[in-house]
């Protein structure tokens, strides 16, 4: 009972303390009554509490835990030792079991049972996610470095972000102040744009954000999360230059991804086999995926390309030639387009 009871406390005062098993340089010299009373250090406030096996250092800003809280923590701690406060919170477990269930599109919905209710979040709903899946295999030095950006990057409005760090997603939780549902999604995006650039202009790491609308609910988030983890995979696979989506996702790009490995690429190989891709190189690809994108218009497609309209023409015959297909027709250029796409799974 004392354990639940401790870890429902330090839950709840999740945001508004840090635990440090070392102080500053400055604090060190402090004698064990002034450290049981707090001392200041840096505009922060440092306790020792535990019991005389085992201590942990308590950190907050001044003003915002009160002395009943402080003591309890105390009383806590002393009958159950410090071990229990390693341990994740459990919103933190729950979000971590969503991630490494098998991955899926479209997650089915959580069963409503008493123990979603018993969950204790360190935020009040709604909330909006952003999921960061760094480019470069994650490491525990890596990670800090998003935790601390994500701390100096901070809020436009003051929000304190909740981060949770598993191998396959990072995602940060933001509460929200607003209930204008065009200005959840502003700003969600916003910030999940703001997240890339500082990762990449401070900290030099490459990430892919995926951000959510707003959510009421806890089943509800974990729901997004899981969709957070297939649109980041899918978007590697597929569309590989994309570094902020939403979760509304890729679309039609979805199925692509969803498909079995084996029809993959039976289909990329029988739409183009290998003579046209030996034939016509890279400008296979660079041609018909810069021509779908400007909505198979020569003209655009040929500045973009910095090609002239007849070399583009030429191109396209070329393309016909090689595979049977002529881009210039929609469904032609899409089935081209979509077995390039598979042959990059």
């Amino acid at each position: 009972m004392t354990l639940n009871r401790l870890q429902e406390l330090t839950q709840l005062m999740q945001g508004r303390i840090e635990w440090k098993d070392a102080l500053p340089a400055d604090v060190v010299s402090a004698d064990e009554a002034a450290l049981a009373q707090g001392v200041e250090s840096q505009g922060r406030i440092w306790h020792k509490l535990g019991n005389r096996h085992h201590h942990l250092y308590c950190v907050h800003a001044p003003g915002t835990v009160t002395e009943t809280e402080l003591q309890l923590l105390r009383l806590l701690l002393a009958e159950s030792g410090t071990e229990v406060l390693n341990r994740r919170p459990l919103w933190e477990e729950k979000i971590e079991q969503a991630l490494h269930e098998p991955l899926e599109a479209f997650a089915g919905p959580v069963l409503i049972e008493d123990e979603w209710e018993t969950i204790a979040v360190p935020w009040t709903w709604p909330v909006f996610c952003i999921g960061l899946r760094l480019t470069d295999r994650q490491s525990q030095s890596q990670t800090a470095e998003v935790r601390n950006l994500l701390e100096t990057l901070g809020d436009p409005a003051g929000i304190t972000p909740y981060v949770t760090v598993d191998d396959s997603l990072i995602l940060v939780i933001f509460p929200l102040l607003s209930q204008d549902r065009d200005e959840d999604a502003q700003l969600g995006e916003e910030t999940a744009r703001a997240i890339v650039h500082g990762l990449i202009s401070e900290t030099f790491l490459d990430a892919r954000a995926v951000w959510s609308k707003a959510l009421h609910s806890f089943p509800e988030l974990l729901r997004t999360v899981r969709r957070m983890l297939f649109v980041a995979h899918a978007a590697e696979g597929l569309t590989p230059d994309s570094r902020v989506i939403s979760d509304r996702g890729l679309g039609a790009l979805e199925l692509l991804y969803s498909a079995r490995t084996q029809f993959r690429q039976a289909y990329a190989d029988h739409i183009l086999p290998p003579g046209a891709l030996v034939a016509l190189g890279s400008e296979l690809e660079q041609t018909v995926m810069m021509f779908v994108a400007y909505d198979l218009n020569i003209s655009e497609t040929a500045r973009q390309l910095y090609l002239h309209r007849n070399s583009l023409l030429y191109r396209i015959e070329r393309i016909r030639d090689m595979t049977g297909y002529d881009i210039r027709h929609f469904v032609d250029a899409v089935t081209v387009w979509t077995a390039l796409l598979l042959k990059r799974l």
